[in-house]
């Protein structure tokens, strides 16, 4: 039986002797009823019914499982993300690391403020061995410390760079920057607002190079150039030497002349047909 049950069916008065009379009897009985009723009500409100309790248990444990496997899906989705993230920067790197090595100069510009258009349309601009790449600084950081002579890299990483990539025509890659500026400058007399380039640094045979310095090296030979001019330098060689050597074959000859005519006198020797010249006393 339930305790509702039993704790109703006790009367809190019980007749005393079969004497009482009925009156005395439904008066106890009723006082008993009401008394349970109380005493019941009040252990249902601190107990709770077991249908009560062993619901409220299970809504518990519904929402502990739910709470926890919420909480299981964002870790999940956290590790996924951190890990595609490390494999995004570490192809970046690598990236970087591959074009640095095919690289002569690389410097950062700040692209702050300029538009998809703008960048596009510079990217158009450069020489064929030229390359622009938007970058994290510490990305850069990482892949200049990885390759030889581009340590001094790290000076430039600042600010929010598009590092210009230059190949072996140094001078073109820094005259389409230079162009570049002048155009925005231009622009900036009509337009205030007009965003002006400018440099953070650069690198070029492990010595870090300030704006300045970077933008000397316009007047840097090209590649094409160099070679012209070392080309210049050899077919004019052959030149100097052929008359030098030309006069040698005639002093020979003549020598070997005078040997032949000095042939029949077998007593004669070369200092004989060649005497020294003569000292003054």
């Amino acid at each position: 039986r339930s305790l509702r049950g039993v704790l109703t069916s006790i009367p809190l008065y019980p007749p005393h002797s079969q004497a009482q009379t009925f009156t005395t009897m439904k008066v106890s009985y009723i006082a008993g009823a009401f008394t349970a009723l109380v005493l019941v009500s009040c252990y249902d409100a601190i107990v709770g019914t077991p249908r009560q309790v062993g619901a409220s248990l299970s809504t518990t444990r519904t929402a502990s499982f739910t709470t926890g496997t919420r909480h299981n899906a964002l870790r999940s989705n956290s590790w996924v993300t951190n890990a595609l993230t490390r494999q995004k920067k570490e192809e970046t790197v690598a990236d970087l690391k591959q074009t640095l090595e095919k690289s002569s100069l690389v410097f950062g510009m700040n692209f702050n403020g300029f538009t998809v258009k703008q960048m596009e349309g510079l990217r158009k601009k450069l020489p064929e061995d030229a390359k622009i790449q938007v970058a994290m600084n510490t990305l850069m950081k990482q892949a200049g410390s990885e390759v030889e002579g581009y340590e001094a890299i790290e000076a430039a990483c600042k600010g929010d760079n598009a590092w210009w990539f230059a190949g072996e025509n140094v001078a073109s890659c820094v005259k389409a920057y230079l162009e570049f500026e002048e155009e925005c400058k231009k622009a900036a007399k009509a337009d205030p607002e007009t965003k002006v380039p400018s440099l953070s640094g650069g690198c070029m045979d492990g010595t870090f190079l300030d704006t300045e310095a970077i933008k000397a090296l316009k007047n840097l030979p090209t590649r094409t150039e160099v070679i012209a001019q070392i080309a210049g330098s050899i077919k004019a060689l052959p030149t100097k030497l052929a008359r030098s050597v030309k006069q040698v074959p005639t002093k020979v000859a003549i020598g070997v002349s005078k040997l032949a005519d000095g042939d029949d006198n077998k007593d004669l020797v070369v200092g004989d047909i060649f005497p020294k010249a003569e000292t003054e006393a």
